[in-house]
């Protein structure tokens, strides 16, 4: 069997890709004492996306973006905007896996939590390839 990326190496290349282009934290579990404004990625799927030449992965994941009390909402879509743009960017991953594409799957919701902060869900996937079919 072909060796599919290990989750955990996808996710830190993810978290250091946000951390370096939005200046935010962003935390894969988050600790009990975590000043908002951060981001926390979770990862939700891994399915199967085959193309006729590739064999593709599509990792299903959510950002969940929290920003500080505020009455205003302009500071959650100003985390939410620096995500989006600093998930333009391609992650660089070591052979044989390659990025073929990232969609950005919109915002599912923005709720105000207990503690007064704005938090909102981004789900995002990243497709990676990691092998070549052959017949």
């Amino acid at each position: 069997m072909i060796r599919k990326i290990s989750i955990t190496t996808l996710m830190a290349a993810i978290i250091d890709l946000v951390e370096k282009n939005t200046g935010k934290r962003c935390y894969d579990a988050v600790p009990q004492d975590a000043e908002s404004p951060f981001y926390f990625l979770e990862l939700v799927s891994v399915r199967p996306k085959n193309a006729k030449s590739m064999y593709v992965d599509s990792y299903d994941f959510q950002f969940h973006c929290i920003a500080e009390v505020d009455y205003s909402s302009v500071k959650i879509n100003e985390l939410i905007q620096s995500l989006e743009e600093a998930l333009t960017e391609d992650i660089h991953l070591e052979d044989p896996y390659n990025l073929i594409r990232t969609v950005d799957n919109g915002v599912r919701v923005i709720k105000t939590d207990e503690t007064g902060e704005k938090h909102a869900i981004c789900p995002v996937s990243f497709e990676i390839a990691y092998g070549f079919i052959c017949k």
